[in-house]
């Protein structure tokens, strides 16, 4: 009898104890000091699980913009689905990820976008969700460098980037502008555009991607890319200290960098010089440049790119020790 005893406390431990695993494996630490940020469950389309489902995590570039060339999504995790369909992610740095998984035939598949992680050690998962495999879908569309938006019936379509936010997808147009991506799983989509010719437009949000259906983007006309100049620039030449205080308008668009001063001497280059500031006001010191020497002063506004703007209003001219 106290043998018999005995088993059954043992057997009601082991028990106990495989519960809380479980548990634990749902919403506990996964990590030492923290619990999973993700939690996501994979089923078909009979909403039965699937095992040994493939998962990709891919976090979203930190800046996408009209000016620079968008960062492809960086692939940051691959794992498997347990036996019941769940997997559990953590270790993510704060940002925003994408969540895919497909299925062991690689045929179907899903995605979620735009999932927001803000915590590295949360207190409860922050993202949890079913996912359900279907067959991908695709995109295709057409862009262009001119036609009647532009005025630039002569540019030819060919090579332009064409990427996708949430994954590492990209492709370029062929010479007619055409774009195509293939098996994608259905889910929601941020698509840019960029050449490097000089040419950008806009990215297109949330374009939807349906199972087993294929979704056209309307013809998308690249603009020119035309960066505003600074305004309102002046000079002020302090003969007795040697030095001339610049000043003008500040600029505000989408992927600024910084303003640039450059001082041209026509008679002797190695008086050239390049100022590169985030202010509006700028001092040069002309203490080691002879007196009677001509300069020529501009200011433009530079992008992430480092491609400039026309400077505006024409150059200052500074004769070095004659008062303006």
């Amino acid at each position: 009898m106290s043998r018999f005893r005995s088993a059954t406390f043992f057997m009601g431990i082991a028990a106990l104890f495989a519960a809380t695993c479980t548990k634990d494996q749902l919403a506990g630490p996964s990590s030492e000091g923290g619990n999973p940020q993700i939690i996501a469950v994979v089923v078909d389309n009979t909403k039965h699980p699937v095992t040994a489902a493939s998962i990709y995590v891919y976090q979203k570039a930190a800046t996408f913009d009209s000016i620079s060339q968008p960062d492809s999504a960086g692939l940051v995790r691959q794992l498997r689905t347990d036996a019941s369909g769940k997997c559990s992610i953590d270790q993510l740095i704060p940002g925003m990820y994408s969540l895919m998984a497909i299925d062991s035939t690689k045929i179907n598949s899903t995605i979620k976008t735009n999932i927001s992680i803000t915590l590295s050690k949360p207190d409860k998962p922050e993202y949890i969700d079913t996912l359900t495999l279907a067959a991908p879908g695709s995109i295709h569309g057409i862009v262009s460098r001119g036609g009647t938006q532009n005025n630039n019936q002569n540019l030819k379509d060919g090579f332009i980037q064409v990427k996708i936010g949430e994954l590492d997808r990209s492709t370029v147009t062929g010479p007619d502008g055409k774009y195509s991506f293939a098996n994608l799983p259905a889910g929601a989509y941020t698509v840019y555009y960029y050449a490097t010719d000089g040419f950008y437009v806009a990215k297109r949000a949330n374009v939807i991607v349906s199972s087993g259906k294929d979704t056209t983007i309307d013809t998308v006309f690249l603009k020119s890319r035309i960066l505003p100049p600074p305004q309102g620039f002046s000079a002020n030449y302090d003969t007795a200290a040697g030095r001339v205080s610049f000043h003008w308008n500040p600029v505000v668009f989408e992927g600024f960098l910084y303003y640039m001063v450059q001082r041209t001497c026509a008679s002797q280059s190695a008086f050239d010089k390049s100022f590169n500031t985030v202010d509006t006001v700028l001092v040069d010191t002309l203490g080691s440049i002879p007196t009677g020497t001509v300069l020529y002063y501009v200011v433009r506004s530079v992008n992430k790119i480092i491609l400039p703007s026309d400077n505006a209003g024409g150059p200052i001219e500074i004769v070095v020790g004659r008062k303006q």
